[in-house]
C-alpha cells in the first residue's frame, strides 16, 4: 500500500510537542521535508525521516515503486550509534543536490543494520565480492528487482554525486550490462555443496596454535589496528588454556586482557567497553558503547577470573555488567550508545588537565600516580585516560583508585550525554542474559538479574510467536534465527542454575520452532532468516557476535543431555558435519564451533554438567559437587564391597581432601552379593591446597537393577 504526503504528515504530527526532528532543515519550527522513514520506529531510520532524501524502508512499497518506475535503488545500511554514518548523512544526505540526484533517478531505502541483521548480511556479501571489504554506512545500488549490482561503504559527497551520475547512465544506456552483473553476483552467492571433511581430533589445539601465530606480543590482542576485541577467539583459548595449560596460552590471555581493561577501549570511570580501539596498544577507542561487547566481554573476564583467580579480572566483569544494569537498563537492555556528544567523537568521555585538576582539587596529585597523563594518551587536545601498569595495582589501592573515580564520574554526568540507541534486541539481550548467569557463580544478585531479564523477555518477546525489537515499549519485526539461538542457550544456562523445569521447557520449545523456521533439511544448518529479498544462506564464521549456528550446535547438544531426546544429537551432528570443511579451511574464523565441538568431544568445562544421556547430573559449586541420579538408577560408592567395580572418586594433585557421603547397601538382580551405591542426591565435600583453577576428573559408572554402563572420566571444574 502505498502512503501519501498526507500519510507522512499526520506520522509527523503524532510525534508529539516533545519530538525533536533531526535535520538542518527547519523552517518555522518545524521540519521543511519529511520521508517514509516516519512511519518507521527504529531509532536509526528516525534518525533520516527529515532528510531532503525521499526514503522508504526495507519493504513492499518500495521494491513495487522501483518495479512500476523501472528504477534503480539506492540501498544504505547503518545503525544509529555509527559515527561515519552520521558523516555521511550530514554531508550528502542532508544536501539538496544529492537529495535531487536519488529522488529523481533512484528509489532510496534505509536499512538499520541491527534491526535486519540478515539484510545487512546478505549485502555485506556483495559488497565483499565486489570490492573485497565492507562496513557502515554500507551503499549498495540494486537492479529493480532488488538484485545488487554495486558497493561501496562511505562517500564523500562529490564521489557520491559521481558515482550516482555514473551508475544512472549505465542503466539509462546498457542495462544489459547491470542485469548481466547482477546475475553473477547472485549466482556467485548461492550455496554450493561441498563434502564433509572429518575433523582431527585435536582440533581445538590446533586451532589455538593457529590463533598464536597472529598474537601480537606487545600489546596483545590477534593482528594490527584497528583491533576488536574477537570475543570467541579469547573464549577458545581459555577454554584450552583450561584443559592443557601453557605459558604461551596464559601470556596470550593475560596480555590482552590486561591490555584491553587497561587501556582506553575500557571506560574505566564508568565501566564497559567501547566496539573497538583505532590502535595498536588498546588506547584510543571507537567511543561507542555495544551492549553485545558488554554481553561478551563480561563472559570472557567472567572466564578469565575463573580461569586465574586474578581479582583484577573479576573487577572489570562487574564493572561491566554494573555498567549496563545502571545505564542500560529500561525492564530489557538498550542497544548501544553513541561515539558523538555535541557533534564530536569521544568528548563524554576525554578530559584536559584543567578539568581534572578542577574536578579533582588536591587528589590530582594522586590521580597523576595511578593514571598516565602522557602525551601518548592526547586525543583532539584532550586525553583519554586509562591506568597506569595494571599488574602493580594493589587491592588496596583500588579503593583509592574507586574514590578518584566516582569524582570523575559525578562530573561527566553533567556532560552532554551521546545519543542512546533505545532499541531493546532480543538476541543481544540473551546474551547479556547468559553472561549474568555465569557471573552469578562468584555473585549471587546476578542470577536475580537474569531471572529478571529472562520474566521480561519471555513476556515480552514471546506470545504466540517470537519478536525481534522492542521499542519504547512496542514489540516488533518476526524474530530470526539468531534470535532463538541465543536465547534457548541463555535460558539453558538459567535452568541449570535455578533447576525450573519450565525454563528448560521454554528452551525446548524455541529450539523446536527454530529448526521447524530455519533448518536446511537437505544440506543441514541453520539459515540466517526467511527474508525472500535476500540470500538466506547459512553462516558458521563468527563476526562482531558469536556465530548463531555454532551456539545452536551447543544448544543442541545440551538439550540432548537434558531431555534424553536424541534427535537433538543428531541435528547437531548434521549441523556440524555440513560446515566441517568450511571450519577446517579457516580455524581462526570458526572459534565458537570449535569450541563447542571440543566441548561435546573432551567434555565441557561448566558447573553443571550430564552424563549418561541425562541420567546424572553434576554441579560444582563452592567446594562441594552435587549429584543427582536419576531414580531406578545408582553409582558405585566410593568404597565398593567388590573387586573390579569401578569407584566414585574424585581425582586432582591440587585436592587437599574429599568427604564423600555414607554408602547405602542394596542387593539387585545383577549381583548376588550386596553393593555399596550412592542414589538419589548425594554430595562430596572437598578442599583445595591452593587457590587456583583446578579441572578434576571425576571417575564413576551408572548402573540399574538390570544394567551398568560403561564407566566414564568427568573434568570437572572445581571452585
Amino acid at each position: 500500500m502505498a502512503h501519501s504526503n498526507q500519510d507522512l504528515q499526520t506520522a509527523y504530527q503524532q510525534k508529539g510537542t516533545n519530538y525533536q526532528p533531526r535535520t538542518r532543515h527547519i523552517e518555522g519550527g518545524k521540519a521543511k521535508f519529511t520521508n517514509h522513514l516516519i512511519l518507521a520506529n527504529s531509532p536509526y531510520l528516525l534518525q533520516h525521516a527529515h532528510n531532503p532524501v525521499n526514503w522508504y524502508g526495507f519493504n513492499d512499497e518500495a521494491f513495487q515503486l522501483a518495479k512500476q518506475q523501472n528504477k534503480l535503488i539506492f540501498l544504505s545500511i547503518g545503525y544509529a550509534t555509527c559515527h561515519w554514518c552520521h558523516v555521511m548523512e550530514e554531508e550528502s544526505f542532508e544536501d539538496l543536490i544529492v537529495a535531487k540526484s536519488l529522488n529523481e533517478n533512484f528509489i532510496a531505502i534505509k536499512v538499520d543494520r541491527e534491526v535486519l541483521p540478515d539484510v545487512d548480511s546478505h549485502f555485506i556479501d556483495i559488497s565483499q565480492l565486489l570490492t573485497g571489504s565492507g562496513g557502515w554506512p554500507l551503499n549498495v545500488v540494486l537492479t529493480p528487482a532488488g538484485e545488487g549490482f554495486f558497493a561501496g561503504t562511505y562517500f564523500p559527497k562529490n564521489t557520491l554525486l559521481a558515482k550516482l551520475k555514473q551508475l544512472q547512465n549505465v542503466w539509462q544506456h546498457d542495462q544489459s550490462l547491470v542485469l548481466k552483473t547482477a546475475k553473477n553476483i547472485k549466482d556467485a552467492l548461492r550455496e554450493k555443496t561441498i563434502s564433509a571433511t572429518k575433523p582431527p581430533q585435536n582440533l581445538q589445539s590446533l586451532a589455538v596454535q593457529n590463533l598464536l601465530k597472529n598474537f601480537d606480543e606487545f600489546d596483545g590482542g590477534f593482528g594490527d589496528a584497528p583491533k576488536f576485541p574477537h570475543e570467541a577467539q579469547l573464549l577458545m583459548l581459555i577454554d584450552e588454556q583450561m584443559r592443557r595449560p601453557s605459558n604461551d596460552k596464559l601470556n596470550a590471555i593475560t596480555t590482552t586482557l590486561n591490555a584491553m581493561a587497561g587501556g582506553g577501549i575500557y571506560d574505566v570511570v564508568g565501566g564497559g567497553f567501547h566496539r573497538y580501539a583505532t590502535d595498536n596498544a588498546w588506547l584510543f577507542p571507537h567511543f561507542e558503547k555495544m551492549l553485545y561487547n558488554q554481553a561478551q566481554l563480561a563472559m570472557v573476564y567472567t572466564k578469565a577470573y575463573q580461569l586465574t583467580l586474578n581479582p583484577f579480572y573479576k573487577r572489570i566483569a562487574t564493572q561491566t555488567l554494573d555498567y549496563a544494569i545502571r545505564e542500560m537498563r529500561n525492564g530489557g537492555f538498550y542497544s548501544a550508545t553513541d561515539a558523538d556528544s555535541n557533534g564530536e567523537e569521544g568528548l563524554f568521555f576525554i578530559w584536559n588537565t584543567d578539568q581534572l585538576k578542577t574536578t579533582l582539587g588536591a587528589d590530582f596529585a594522586q590521580f597523576q600516580h595511578y593514571f598516565d597523563l602522557s602525551d601518548t594518551t592526547e586525543f583532539e587536545q584532550h586525553q583519554v585516560i586509562h591506568l597506569k601498569k595494571i599488574d602493580k595495582i594493589q587491592a588496596s589501592d583500588f579503593i583509592k583508585i574507586d574514590a578518584l573515580l566516582a569524582k570523575l564520574y559525578q562530573a561527566r554526568q553533567a556532560r552532554n550525554k551521546p545519543l542512546l540507541d533505545n532499541k531493546i534486541l532480543l538476541s543481544w539481550n540473551a546474551l547479556l542474559l547468559k553472561s549474568f548467569v555465569s557471573a552469578s557463580n562468584f555473585d549471587d544478585k546476578y542470577l536475580s538479574v537474569a531471572q529478571n531479564l529472562a520474566d521480561f523477555l519471555l513476556d515480552n518477546f514471546y506470545k504466540n510467536t517470537l519478536k525481534r525489537v522492542q521499542i519504547d515499549g512496542k514489540t516488533s519485526q518476526t524474530a530470526i534465527f539468531e534470535d532463538y539461538a541465543y536465547f534457548a542457550d541463555a535460558l539453558i544456562d538459567l535452568y541449570d542454575a535455578v533447576d525450573n523445569e519450565k525454563i528448560l521447557i521454554k528452551a525446548q520449545k524455541l529450539t523446536d520452532q527454530a529448526i521447524h523456521n530455519f533448518w536446511d533439511k537437505q544440506k543441514f544448518g541453520f539459515k540466517i532468516s526467511n527474508n525472500k529479498r535476500i540470500n538466506n544462506r547459512k553462516e558458521i564464521a563468527d563476526g562482531a557476535l558469536i556465530n548463531a549456528n555454532a551456539v545452536a550446535y551447543s544448544v543442541l547438544n545440551k538439550l540432548s543431555a537434558r531431555t534424553q531426546d536424541i534427535k537433538y544429537q543428531q541435528l547437531a551432528q548434521q549441523l556440524f558435519s555440513s560446515f566441517s570443511t568450511q571450519i577446517s579451511h579457516a580455524l581462526n574464523a570458526h572459534a565458537s564451533i570449535i569450541t563447542h565441538y571440543n566441548a561435546k568431544q573432551q567434555g565441557a568445562l561448566s558447573s553443571t554438567l550430564y552424563t549418561y544421556n541425562g541420567k546424572i547430573k553434576i554441579q560444582s559449586h563452592h567446594r562441594k559437587i552435587t549429584i543427582n541420579i536419576a531414580k531406578g538408577w545408582h553409582i558405585n560408592a566410593n568404597k565398593v564391597l567388590q573387586k573390579g567395580l569401578i569407584a566414585t572418586q574424585l581425582n586432582s594433585s591440587n585436592l587437599q581432601e574429599v568427604h564423600y557421603p555414607k554408602a547405602k547397601n542394596i542387593n539387585l538382580s545383577l549381583s548376588k552379593d550386596k553393593l555399596a551405591v550412592y542414589d538419589g542426591k548425594i554430595i562430596l565435600n572437598f578442599s583445595l591446597k591452593s587457590a587456583k583453577f583446578t579441572l578434576a576428573t571425576l571417575n564413576l559408572q551408572a548402573c540399574s537393577d538390570k544394567i551398568c554402563l560403561p564407566p566414564q572420566q568427568i573434568k570437572v571444574p572445581l571452585n
